[in-house]
Protein backbone atom coordinates (compact mmCIF):
# COMPACT_ATOMS: atom_id res chain seq x y z
CA UNK A 1 0.00 0.00 0.00
CA UNK A 2 1.71 3.25 -1.01
CA UNK A 3 0.48 6.18 1.09
CA UNK A 4 0.21 9.98 -0.08
CA UNK A 5 1.42 12.63 2.45
CA UNK A 6 1.45 15.45 -0.12
CA UNK A 7 -1.93 16.52 1.35
CA UNK A 8 0.09 17.84 4.55
CA UNK A 9 1.56 20.38 2.66
CA UNK A 10 -2.04 22.00 3.66
CA UNK A 11 -1.71 21.78 6.93
CA UNK A 12 -0.12 24.75 7.67
CA UNK A 13 1.10 23.87 11.41
CA UNK A 14 2.63 20.96 9.89
CA UNK A 15 4.32 22.38 6.71
CA UNK A 16 5.48 25.43 9.03
CA UNK A 17 6.75 23.35 11.37
CA UNK A 18 8.95 20.59 8.86
CA UNK A 19 9.62 24.02 7.36
CA UNK A 20 11.93 25.37 10.26
CA UNK A 21 14.18 22.73 10.90
CA UNK A 22 17.65 23.99 9.76
CA UNK A 23 19.29 20.66 10.32
CA UNK A 24 21.72 21.90 12.53
CA UNK A 25 22.12 18.17 14.64
CA UNK A 26 21.73 19.75 18.11
CA UNK A 27 18.80 17.74 18.38
CA UNK A 28 21.05 14.57 17.90
CA UNK A 29 22.94 14.46 20.35
CA UNK A 30 20.24 13.76 23.30
CA UNK A 31 18.27 11.81 21.33
CA UNK A 32 17.62 7.77 23.09
CA UNK A 33 16.25 6.70 20.00
CA UNK A 34 19.36 7.69 17.66
CA UNK A 35 21.53 6.69 20.71
CA UNK A 36 20.21 3.35 20.50
CA UNK A 37 20.22 3.01 16.66
CA UNK A 38 22.75 4.84 15.25
CA UNK A 39 20.84 5.75 12.31
CA UNK A 40 19.82 9.28 10.68
CA UNK A 41 16.53 8.30 9.95
CA UNK A 42 15.92 7.86 13.96
CA UNK A 43 16.77 11.25 15.30
CA UNK A 44 14.79 13.77 15.17
CA UNK A 45 16.82 15.92 12.21
CA UNK A 46 16.38 12.62 9.97
CA UNK A 47 12.43 12.78 10.83
CA UNK A 48 11.40 15.47 10.17
CA UNK A 49 13.29 15.58 6.63
CA UNK A 50 11.50 12.10 6.15
CA UNK A 51 8.19 14.16 6.96
CA UNK A 52 9.41 16.92 4.63
CA UNK A 53 10.49 14.50 1.90
CA UNK A 54 6.96 12.30 1.86
CA UNK A 55 4.94 16.31 1.91
CA UNK A 56 6.95 17.26 -0.82
CA UNK A 57 6.07 13.83 -2.67
CA UNK A 58 10.14 13.18 -2.51
CA UNK A 59 10.32 9.61 -1.10
CA UNK A 60 7.87 6.78 -0.86
CA UNK A 61 5.97 6.69 2.94
CA UNK A 62 6.94 2.47 3.27
CA UNK A 63 7.90 0.37 5.99
CA UNK A 64 10.87 1.54 6.46
CA UNK A 65 9.66 5.21 6.78
CA UNK A 66 6.60 3.94 9.54
CA UNK A 67 9.57 2.64 11.57
CA UNK A 68 11.49 5.31 12.30
CA UNK A 69 8.63 7.16 13.18
CA UNK A 70 7.60 4.42 15.07
CA UNK A 71 10.81 4.03 16.79
CA UNK A 72 10.46 7.65 18.53
CA UNK A 73 10.40 7.52 22.48
CA UNK A 74 8.23 10.89 22.76
CA UNK A 75 10.71 12.23 24.82
CA UNK A 76 10.67 15.47 23.46
CA UNK A 77 14.22 16.66 24.22
CA UNK A 78 14.70 17.72 20.93
CA UNK A 79 12.18 20.45 21.29
CA UNK A 80 14.23 21.61 24.74
CA UNK A 81 17.34 22.02 22.61
CA UNK A 82 15.93 23.25 19.42
CA UNK A 83 17.38 26.63 18.49
CA UNK A 84 14.44 26.98 15.62
CA UNK A 85 11.47 25.91 17.69
CA UNK A 86 10.61 23.09 15.78
CA UNK A 87 7.37 21.51 17.31
CA UNK A 88 8.96 18.20 16.87
CA UNK A 89 5.66 16.74 19.15
CA UNK A 90 2.72 17.73 16.84
CA UNK A 91 4.84 16.69 13.75
CA UNK A 92 5.25 13.06 15.02
CA UNK A 93 1.43 12.67 16.26
CA UNK A 94 0.63 14.10 12.72
CA UNK A 95 2.64 11.55 10.93
CA UNK A 96 1.33 8.37 12.97
CA UNK A 97 -2.17 10.12 12.57
CA UNK A 98 -1.69 8.85 8.97
CA UNK A 99 0.09 6.10 9.50
CA UNK A 100 -2.89 4.51 11.10
CA UNK A 101 -4.53 2.85 7.99
CA UNK A 102 -1.08 1.17 6.66
CA UNK A 103 -0.36 -2.54 6.10
CA UNK A 104 2.69 -2.13 8.63
CA UNK A 105 2.22 -3.80 11.89
CA UNK A 106 -1.40 -4.11 11.09
CA UNK A 107 -2.27 -6.51 13.99
CA UNK A 108 -0.54 -4.68 16.80
CA UNK A 109 -2.25 -1.27 15.48
CA UNK A 110 -5.99 -3.16 15.76
CA UNK A 111 -4.92 -4.37 19.07
CA UNK A 112 -4.22 -1.12 20.17
CA UNK A 113 -6.72 0.56 19.17
CA UNK A 114 -9.34 -1.89 20.91
CA UNK A 115 -7.70 -1.51 24.07
CA UNK A 116 -7.21 2.10 23.93
CA UNK A 117 -10.84 2.72 22.68
CA UNK A 118 -12.50 -0.12 24.90
CA UNK A 119 -10.38 -0.12 28.58
CA UNK A 120 -8.13 2.85 28.80
CA UNK A 121 -10.82 5.30 28.12
CA UNK A 122 -13.47 3.58 30.13
CA UNK A 123 -12.33 3.95 33.92
CA UNK A 124 -15.41 1.42 35.15
CA UNK A 125 -13.48 -1.17 32.70
CA UNK A 126 -9.73 0.11 33.96
CA UNK A 127 -11.04 -0.94 37.96
CA UNK A 128 -11.87 -4.37 37.08
CA UNK A 129 -8.70 -4.85 34.89
CA UNK A 130 -6.56 -3.98 37.97
CA UNK A 131 -8.77 -6.18 39.98
CA UNK A 132 -8.10 -8.84 37.23
CA UNK A 133 -4.37 -7.72 37.27
CA UNK A 134 -4.18 -8.00 40.82
CA UNK A 135 -5.44 -11.41 41.03
CA UNK A 136 -3.35 -12.83 38.21
CA UNK A 137 -0.03 -11.34 39.92
CA UNK A 138 -1.48 -12.93 43.35
CA UNK A 139 -1.77 -16.28 41.93
CA UNK A 140 1.64 -16.06 40.08
CA UNK A 141 0.05 -16.98 36.96
CA UNK A 142 1.98 -14.44 35.37
CA UNK A 143 5.16 -15.50 36.26
CA UNK A 144 3.56 -19.20 34.99
CA UNK A 145 3.01 -17.83 31.50
CA UNK A 146 6.13 -15.90 31.19
CA UNK A 147 8.06 -19.40 32.08
CA UNK A 148 6.06 -21.75 29.71
CA UNK A 149 6.65 -18.60 26.70
CA UNK A 150 9.80 -17.45 27.43
CA UNK A 151 11.59 -20.49 25.46
CA UNK A 152 9.11 -20.13 22.35
CA UNK A 153 8.72 -15.68 22.52
CA UNK A 154 11.27 -13.95 23.98
CA UNK A 155 9.88 -10.88 23.67
CA UNK A 156 6.57 -11.82 24.77
CA UNK A 157 8.24 -12.89 27.85
CA UNK A 158 9.56 -9.28 27.86
CA UNK A 159 6.65 -7.83 27.67
CA UNK A 160 5.35 -10.02 31.10
CA UNK A 161 8.56 -8.77 32.55
CA UNK A 162 7.78 -4.95 31.70
CA UNK A 163 3.48 -5.54 32.83
CA UNK A 164 2.92 -3.40 35.66
CA UNK A 165 2.54 -4.70 39.37
CA UNK A 166 -0.54 -3.45 41.14
CA UNK A 167 -0.46 -1.61 44.14
CA UNK A 168 -3.12 -1.22 45.96
CA UNK A 169 -6.65 -2.30 45.17
CA UNK A 170 -8.04 0.41 42.00
CA UNK A 171 -8.33 4.08 42.73
CA UNK A 172 -11.78 3.99 41.33
CA UNK A 173 -13.31 7.77 40.63
CA UNK A 174 -16.98 7.07 40.49
CA UNK A 175 -16.82 6.57 43.99
CA UNK A 176 -14.12 9.22 45.33
CA UNK A 177 -15.77 11.47 47.71
CA UNK A 178 -15.00 15.27 46.94
CA UNK A 179 -14.48 17.69 49.79
CA UNK A 180 -17.35 20.27 50.38
CA UNK A 181 -15.85 23.93 48.60
CA UNK A 182 -13.26 22.32 46.79
CA UNK A 183 -10.13 24.71 46.18
CA UNK A 184 -8.86 22.45 43.55
CA UNK A 185 -9.30 19.00 41.58
CA UNK A 186 -7.77 15.78 41.04
CA UNK A 187 -6.99 13.90 37.78
CA UNK A 188 -6.63 10.47 38.95
CA UNK A 189 -5.39 9.48 35.09
CA UNK A 190 -6.11 5.85 33.38
CA UNK A 191 -3.59 3.36 34.22
CA UNK A 192 -2.10 5.42 37.71
CA UNK A 193 -6.01 4.50 39.04
CA UNK A 194 -6.31 0.95 37.60
CA UNK A 195 -2.77 -0.06 38.76
CA UNK A 196 -1.20 2.88 41.74
CA UNK A 197 -4.09 2.87 43.34
CA UNK A 198 -2.07 3.45 46.52
CA UNK A 199 -0.59 6.24 45.11
CA UNK A 200 -3.56 8.02 43.99
CA UNK A 201 -4.93 7.51 47.66
CA UNK A 202 -1.56 9.08 48.80
CA UNK A 203 -1.56 11.70 46.61
CA UNK A 204 -5.24 12.63 47.70
CA UNK A 205 -3.90 12.96 51.57
CA UNK A 206 -1.01 14.46 50.69
CA UNK A 207 -3.26 17.71 48.94
CA UNK A 208 -5.48 17.89 51.83
CA UNK A 209 -2.65 17.74 54.37
CA UNK A 210 -1.60 20.73 52.30
CA UNK A 211 -4.66 22.21 52.73
CA UNK A 212 -6.33 21.59 49.43
CA UNK A 213 -10.14 20.58 49.60
CA UNK A 214 -10.33 18.57 46.56
CA UNK A 215 -13.40 17.78 44.02
CA UNK A 216 -12.37 14.61 42.43
CA UNK A 217 -14.97 14.74 39.32
CA UNK A 218 -16.87 11.21 38.40
CA UNK A 219 -16.90 12.08 35.14
CA UNK A 220 -13.03 12.82 34.15
CA UNK A 221 -11.38 10.12 32.17
CA UNK A 222 -8.12 9.44 30.34
CA UNK A 223 -6.05 12.55 29.48
CA UNK A 224 -5.87 10.99 25.97
CA UNK A 225 -2.01 11.16 25.86
CA UNK A 226 -2.00 7.37 24.66
CA UNK A 227 -4.39 7.88 22.02
CA UNK A 228 -2.88 11.01 20.53
CA UNK A 229 0.71 9.54 20.39
CA UNK A 230 -0.76 6.27 18.52
CA UNK A 231 -2.21 8.26 16.11
CA UNK A 232 -5.82 8.64 17.36
CA UNK A 233 -5.93 11.55 17.34
CA UNK A 234 -10.24 11.99 17.22
CA UNK A 235 -10.20 10.26 20.04
CA UNK A 236 -7.91 12.03 21.99
CA UNK A 237 -9.32 15.34 21.05
CA UNK A 238 -13.26 13.45 22.54
CA UNK A 239 -11.38 12.49 25.63
CA UNK A 240 -9.93 16.01 26.02
CA UNK A 241 -13.54 17.39 25.44
CA UNK A 242 -14.61 15.30 28.28
CA UNK A 243 -12.31 16.50 30.72
CA UNK A 244 -12.56 20.20 30.21
CA UNK A 245 -16.23 19.70 30.63
CA UNK A 246 -15.84 18.01 33.93
CA UNK A 247 -13.21 19.90 35.39
CA UNK A 248 -14.77 23.12 35.42
CA UNK A 249 -17.83 22.28 37.15
CA UNK A 250 -16.71 23.84 40.30
CA UNK A 251 -15.10 26.96 38.63
CA UNK A 252 -11.23 27.51 37.40
CA UNK A 253 -9.25 25.60 40.20
CA UNK A 254 -6.02 24.31 39.90
CA UNK A 255 -5.92 20.86 38.43
CA UNK A 256 -3.49 18.42 40.17
CA UNK A 257 -2.53 15.53 38.32
CA UNK A 258 0.92 13.64 39.43
CA UNK A 259 1.92 12.30 36.31
CA UNK A 260 4.29 13.90 34.07
CA UNK A 261 2.62 12.36 30.71
CA UNK A 262 -0.59 13.72 31.51
CA UNK A 263 0.55 16.88 32.74
CA UNK A 264 2.32 17.68 29.57
CA UNK A 265 -0.40 16.65 27.45
CA UNK A 266 -3.45 18.63 29.32
CA UNK A 267 -1.26 21.77 28.80
CA UNK A 268 -1.62 21.18 25.36
CA UNK A 269 -5.11 20.90 25.40
CA UNK A 270 -5.60 24.38 24.01
CA UNK A 271 -3.40 23.23 20.73
CA UNK A 272 -4.87 19.82 20.32
CA UNK A 273 -8.84 21.53 20.36
CA UNK A 274 -7.54 24.65 18.56
CA UNK A 275 -9.33 24.42 15.42
CA UNK A 276 -12.82 23.90 16.92
CA UNK A 277 -14.84 26.89 17.48
CA UNK A 278 -17.19 25.85 20.81
CA UNK A 279 -14.08 24.17 23.05
CA UNK A 280 -10.66 26.00 22.00
CA UNK A 281 -11.21 28.84 24.53
CA UNK A 282 -12.46 26.09 27.72
CA UNK A 283 -9.65 23.91 26.49
CA UNK A 284 -6.92 26.63 26.75
CA UNK A 285 -7.97 28.34 29.88
CA UNK A 286 -8.13 24.81 31.13
CA UNK A 287 -4.44 24.11 30.19
CA UNK A 288 -3.42 27.06 32.02
CA UNK A 289 -4.61 25.28 35.29
CA UNK A 290 -2.62 22.08 35.24
CA UNK A 291 -0.31 21.46 38.43
CA UNK A 292 1.79 18.90 39.00
CA UNK A 293 2.09 17.49 42.46
CA UNK A 294 5.15 18.77 43.22
CA UNK A 295 4.16 22.12 42.23
CA UNK A 296 1.25 22.64 44.39
CA UNK A 297 1.51 23.87 47.75
CA UNK A 298 2.10 20.94 50.65
CA UNK A 299 3.14 21.21 54.07
CA UNK A 300 6.80 21.24 54.97
CA UNK A 301 8.29 17.96 54.92
CA UNK A 302 9.29 16.75 58.45
CA UNK A 303 12.17 18.23 59.25
CA UNK A 304 15.71 17.43 60.98
CA UNK A 305 14.84 15.02 64.29
CA UNK A 306 17.68 14.97 66.89
CA UNK A 307 17.43 11.04 67.48
CA UNK A 308 17.79 10.27 63.67
CA UNK A 309 21.55 9.46 63.85
CA UNK A 310 23.51 10.05 60.11
CA UNK A 311 24.01 6.46 59.80
CA UNK A 312 19.81 5.97 59.81
CA UNK A 313 19.31 8.32 56.80
CA UNK A 314 18.08 7.00 53.40
CA UNK A 315 19.65 7.84 50.56
CA UNK A 316 17.46 8.59 47.94
CA UNK A 317 17.84 9.22 44.14
CA UNK A 318 15.30 11.40 42.40
CA UNK A 319 14.72 10.33 38.71
CA UNK A 320 13.22 13.28 36.34
CA UNK A 321 11.07 12.37 34.03
CA UNK A 322 11.62 13.42 30.17
CA UNK A 323 8.36 14.87 30.26
CA UNK A 324 9.05 16.82 33.28
CA UNK A 325 12.53 17.68 32.25
CA UNK A 326 11.97 18.76 28.45
CA UNK A 327 9.13 21.28 27.51
CA UNK A 328 7.43 21.60 30.60
CA UNK A 329 10.93 22.18 32.46
CA UNK A 330 9.64 21.40 35.72
CA UNK A 331 12.84 20.36 37.29
CA UNK A 332 14.19 20.58 40.71
CA UNK A 333 10.75 20.81 42.81
CA UNK A 334 10.69 16.98 43.68
CA UNK A 335 14.35 17.56 44.91
CA UNK A 336 13.98 20.37 46.47
CA UNK A 337 10.58 19.02 48.85
CA UNK A 338 12.53 15.88 49.47
CA UNK A 339 15.71 17.95 50.67
CA UNK A 340 13.67 19.19 53.26
CA UNK A 341 13.73 15.89 55.19
CA UNK A 342 15.86 14.88 57.94
CA UNK A 343 16.43 11.47 57.34
CA UNK A 344 17.03 11.60 53.68
CA UNK A 345 20.34 12.41 51.69
CA UNK A 346 19.02 13.28 48.33
CA UNK A 347 20.15 13.63 44.78
CA UNK A 348 19.42 13.89 41.17
CA UNK A 349 20.32 10.86 39.28
CA UNK A 350 22.44 12.15 35.95
CA UNK A 351 20.50 12.91 32.84
CA UNK A 352 22.84 10.70 30.64
CA UNK A 353 20.49 10.08 27.27
CA UNK A 354 17.34 10.82 29.74
CA UNK A 355 14.31 8.44 28.94
CA UNK A 356 14.48 5.33 30.98
CA UNK A 357 12.24 3.29 28.30
CA UNK A 358 8.97 3.80 29.15
CA UNK A 359 7.70 6.32 26.34
CA UNK A 360 3.82 5.30 27.01
CA UNK A 361 3.37 2.59 25.14
CA UNK A 362 6.54 2.18 23.16
CA UNK A 363 7.74 0.26 25.72
CA UNK A 364 5.11 -2.72 24.83
CA UNK A 365 5.53 -2.11 21.43
CA UNK A 366 9.46 -2.76 21.12
CA UNK A 367 9.82 -4.67 24.67
CA UNK A 368 13.66 -5.59 23.94
CA UNK A 369 14.84 -1.96 23.07
CA UNK A 370 13.15 -0.73 25.37
CA UNK A 371 14.93 -3.24 27.79
CA UNK A 372 18.13 -1.88 26.10
CA UNK A 373 17.13 1.79 26.86
CA UNK A 374 16.20 0.43 30.65
CA UNK A 375 19.55 -0.90 31.09
CA UNK A 376 21.29 2.54 31.37
CA UNK A 377 18.90 4.15 33.94
CA UNK A 378 19.67 0.88 35.67
CA UNK A 379 22.95 1.37 35.40
CA UNK A 380 23.26 4.63 36.60
CA UNK A 381 21.29 4.10 39.73
CA UNK A 382 23.32 1.16 41.15
CA UNK A 383 25.82 3.45 40.46
CA UNK A 384 24.89 6.29 42.87
CA UNK A 385 24.63 3.62 45.63
CA UNK A 386 21.29 5.07 46.48
CA UNK A 387 18.66 2.84 48.63
CA UNK A 388 15.51 4.39 47.03
CA UNK A 389 14.58 5.72 43.52
CA UNK A 390 11.73 8.67 43.85
CA UNK A 391 9.90 9.19 40.40
CA UNK A 392 6.26 11.19 39.39
CA UNK A 393 5.73 9.21 36.29
CA UNK A 394 4.04 6.48 36.17
CA UNK A 395 5.54 4.57 33.52
CA UNK A 396 8.87 5.29 34.91
CA UNK A 397 7.95 4.03 37.90
CA UNK A 398 6.41 0.73 36.70
CA UNK A 399 9.29 0.05 34.60
CA UNK A 400 12.24 1.08 36.72
CA UNK A 401 10.86 -1.61 39.32
CA UNK A 402 10.60 -4.02 36.54
CA UNK A 403 14.35 -3.59 35.71
CA UNK A 404 15.57 -3.74 39.21
CA UNK A 405 13.26 -6.71 39.85
CA UNK A 406 14.42 -8.67 36.98
CA UNK A 407 18.13 -7.58 38.14
CA UNK A 408 17.49 -8.90 41.85
CA UNK A 409 17.98 -5.02 43.05
CA UNK A 410 17.05 -3.81 46.64
CA UNK A 411 16.37 -0.49 45.40
CA UNK A 412 13.24 0.76 46.03
CA UNK A 413 11.14 2.53 43.42
CA UNK A 414 8.33 4.66 45.14
CA UNK A 415 6.05 7.53 43.86
CA UNK A 416 6.71 11.18 44.94
CA UNK A 417 3.23 11.20 46.60
CA UNK A 418 4.38 8.10 48.45
CA UNK A 419 7.85 9.62 50.13
CA UNK A 420 6.42 13.16 51.22
CA UNK A 421 5.15 12.24 54.33
CA UNK A 422 6.77 8.62 54.96
CA UNK A 423 7.42 9.01 58.53
CA UNK A 424 11.12 9.44 59.30
CA UNK A 425 13.19 6.48 59.01
CA UNK A 426 14.15 6.57 62.86
CA UNK A 427 9.74 5.19 63.26
CA UNK A 428 10.26 2.83 60.59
Amino acid sequence: MKLDLTHLAGDARFASGVMRCVRCSICVAGCPSYALFRTEGDSPRGRVQLMRAAMEGRIQVDDRFEQHMDQCLGCRACEDVCPSAVPFGHLIDRARAELTVTPHRAAAKRRIRRALERLVASPRALVWAGRALRLVQALRLDRLARNLLGRLSPATARRIDLMPRVQGRPFDVSSAASDPAPTAYFHAGCIMAATLGDVQRATVSALRAGGWSLAIPHGQICCGALHQHAGLTDEARNLARRNVAELARHGRLPVCTNSAGCSLFMKEYGALLADDPEWAEPAAELAGRIRDLSQMALPEAPRPIEEVAPRAKISVAVQEACHHWNVQRVRGSALELLRGRGDMEVSALPRGIGCCGSAGLWSALEPDSAWRVLERSLDQIEATGCEMVVTSNPGCLLLLRAGLRARGSSVEVRHLAEVLFMPPRGAW
